[in-house]
């Protein structure tokens, strides 16, 4: 019978593993909705609690008015290092530019400008908070409000901020924002002013040192110059202008050299050719002309009169003495002026020679003005870089100090702060949003919690998972099924009066389980429970009627004997039972009792004071059912819990099913896995689950993963 009984368990078990471990992906989605109507009243009441603190804590906030100024920022700097370039450069493109003038705004000496400029000290908003500390230390306490009172923001990547200043009064807002804007500026400004006086002050130490180095290198030229008579005019030495000169005056007399030469050379030869009055320095004297022009007209008398008279006439004579006389007087003439021509020669030769030592003599002076020249070079370039250095960073101070200071154009306030209107804050929505979302929060990490902390078993996906048993039935609370006029039926009764219900329904969904394998002959199963009160008596009583109705020769055994509880929930009179059919002090026709309601049979567990010792022993049980097996079809036992009782798991051993009763929403699973853990440890395999006491409406709203759960649906088949 053993090994019958572990080959019918063994399916359902794995059954019911398999049920546990497969489910829709959307399950934990529903099983979340579920659990929340579950807990609707928890969820709710939390909901309520939080959500009412949030808006009495928003709502009751003192009103907070927030004003803006718009600016326009950069961060250019003094450029003291480079001297290529202007002094302020352009606007610089690095990334951390305009966020590096956001924290300067954001520092304490702009917030301290700022409450210095107002008096913030002073100011009611400021003196309710800082009035307590001491007098030094409020002005630090008042800067710290204004930080924390002030939001720069950027919008994007553009090179504008918008300053940001809350306050309960909306006059100081705007105040303050525009303040916080003027402050940043003057402190820009300092800041300016300050590197000016810096880059001043190292400027004038190295222009002094300049100077004084300038000043010797100046000396020390003028005195080589004098020394070595290097004095200039127009760029040049007077030894290179005298020397220019001289060579001037050699090229002179040279050509003059040349001339006279040429003229002599000519004359002397003209003259050796005997052609006196062809020389061209004769044909130049006035002298030799007016003789020639005598000589011309006597010549043409001369010529006139030997055509008229004989060579001896006395004119004829006189006349050609006059001519001879002519000649005479021209050569003598000529005769001296190429005396004169030699002594022009002669003049010249001396010239160009007077020159020509001249130049010499000036050209030795200048090649050793040339040497010392090289060395005044050296030391000219030396004080032209000292003075080229010098007024460059002249030029530079004054620069610095003018352009620098200039008003900084592109750090500006655009647009000054408006006088807020309406109080940022309290805000009402956001505040509600905040309070609804943190409620929210809250009421589902309530309803977790409890969750998590609440071990009972209330669906056939929560008894599949947790113990891997399967679920057979759901047996409803009367009252959660009950029509009108049927509240006073109770359990055991109801399946009899209402065949048709929900209730006998379910029992037969519990027979059917017990008797699916279509095994002939009788079947012993056995009813347990976790605890006591967990509906395993009225679960019996109710299953072994409808077995009955439905014609299997059945028998309901009362095996509690600590609690025998059938006898006083059926109100059967005291009569032999169980006991003593076991103790074989009466037999099984002489202790059954009929049930003329149903026609099943009660064996009752009969007088449970006598001794009890080893009372369900095989051989004892045994007996019964082989007995029992003569006249029944089904013999249902019910056992005590088995958690608790030892004899309930020793009678489990010797029947075909075992059928486990919890208490919907009330069994711990922890005492329900306890007892399958005793039984199993027996290797008492229960055939599966029965929920007692469901409430079906209940179960309709939260039982999800339960098969019941859309029972209403079918409310048409139950009557």
């Amino acid at each position: 019978m053993d090994d019958f009984r572990s080959s019918q368990t063994a399916e359902p078990r794995s059954k019911g593993r398999l049920a546990a471990t497969i489910g829709d992906p959307m399950d934990s989605i529903r099983h979340a909705f579920a659990t929340v109507r579950h807990r609707k009243w928890l969820a709710t009441g939390v909901f309520a609690i939080i959500l009412a603190l949030v808006l009495a804590y928003g709502f009751t906030r003192t009103k907070l008015y927030t004003a803006s100024a718009g600016m326009v920022v950069n961060s250019r700097e003094l450029n003291v290092s480079e001297k290529d370039k202007e002094v302020l450069p352009g606007l610089s493109t690095a990334e951390t530019a305009v966020a590096t003038e956001v924290e300067i705004m954001r520092s304490s000496a702009v917030a301290l400008g700022t409450v210095r400029a107002l008096n913030l000290v002073a100011n009611p908003v400021f003196a309710a908070s800082i009035s307590k500390l001491p007098g030094a230390d409020r002005e630090a306490a008042a800067t710290g409000l204004v930080i924390g009172g002030t939001k720069i923001l950027r919008p994007g990547e553009s090179s504008v901020v918008s300053i940001a200043y809350t306050a309960p009064d909306p006059m100081l807002a705007k105040a303050v924002a525009d303040q916080i804007g003027h402050q940043y500026l003057a402190v820009k400004e300092k800041s300016r002013r300050a590197a000016v006086e810096q880059v001043g002050r190292g400027l004038g130490t190295e222009l002094d040192n300049l100077r004084v180095q300038l000043e010797a290198a100046d000396t020390e030229v003028a005195r080589y110059r004098a020394q070595h008579d290097l004095f200039d005019s127009q760029g040049a030495t007077f030894t290179q202008q005298e020397l220019s000169l001289y060579k001037q005056q050699q090229a002179a007399a040279q050509a003059a050299l040349a001339d006279a030469q040429a003229k002599l050379s000519t004359a002397r030869g003209q003259t050796r050719k005997g052609d006196t009055g062809g020389v061209g320095a004769v044909l130049q004297s006035p002298v030799i002309q007016q003789l020639r022009n005598q000589r011309a007209l006597l010549a043409t008398t001369y010529a006139d009169l030997q055509g008229r008279y004989q060579p001896d006439h006395p004119d004829l004579i006189r006349t050609k003495d006059q001519v001879e006389a002519l000649d005479r007087a021209i050569g003598a003439e000529t005769s001296r002026q190429l005396a004169n021509l030699n002594a022009n020669a002669q003049i010249a030769r001396d010239q160009v020679a007077n020159a020509a030592g001249i130049v010499a003599r000036t050209t030795g002076t200048l090649a050793s003005d040339n040497t010392a020249s090289v060395q005044l070079s050296q030391l000219q370039r030396k004080a032209d870089g000292l003075r080229a250095t010098y007024q460059a960073l002249l030029e530079r101070k004054n620069l610095i100090s003018s352009q620098a200071l200039v008003a900084d154009e592109d750090a500006r306030i655009f647009s000054p702060a408006a006088l807020p209107q309406r109080p940022t804050s309290p805000n009402k929505p956001l505040i509600l949003m905040i309070g609804l979302v943190l409620a929210t929060i809250v009421a589902g990490a309530a309803v977790w919690i409890a969750e998590a902390f609440d071990r009972k078993l209330s669906s056939s996906a929560d008894i599949e998972r947790k113990l891997g048993l399967p679920h057979i039935a759901n047996i409803p609370e009367i009252a959660s099924i009950a029509r009108p006029g049927e509240e006073g039926i109770s359990p055991i009764d109801f399946p009899v009066e209402r065949p048709l219900s929900l209730y006998a329904e379910q029992l037969r969904a519990v027979r059917l389980a017990l008797v699916r394998k279509g095994r002939s002959g009788m079947t012993s199963v056995g009813i347990t429970s976790a605890r006591p009160s967990e509906g395993k008596t009225t679960l019996a009583i109710s299953l072994a009627r409808t077995s009955a109705m439905a014609g299997s020769r059945t028998l309901l055994v009362d095996a509690d004997l600590r609690r025998a509880s059938v006898s006083r929930v059926m109100g059967l009179p005291p009569h032999a039972g169980m006991v003593q059919v076991l103790r074989r002090t009466a037999t099984l026709d002489e202790a059954l009792i009929h049930d003329p309601v149903s026609g099943m049979y009660v064996l009752p567990a009969g007088d449970t004071t006598e001794n009890r010792q080893d009372l369900f022993a095989a051989s004892n049980i045994g007996a019964l059912l082989a007995e029992a097996e003569k006249r029944f079809d089904l013999v249902i036992f019910d056992a005590a819990p088995a958690l608790a009782v030892t004899d309930a798991r020793l009678l489990l051993r010797q029947v075909d099913e075992v059928l486990m009763a919890l208490r919907w929403n009330d069994t711990p699973s922890q005492s329900a896995a306890a007892t399958l853990k005793r039984m199993r440890a027996l290797d008492i395999e229960p055939l599966g689950v029965i929920a007692t006491r469901v409430d079906m409406r209940q179960l309709a709203v939260f039982g999800h993963g339960d098969v019941d759960r859309d029972h209403a649906d079918y409310g048409a088949y139950y009557a």
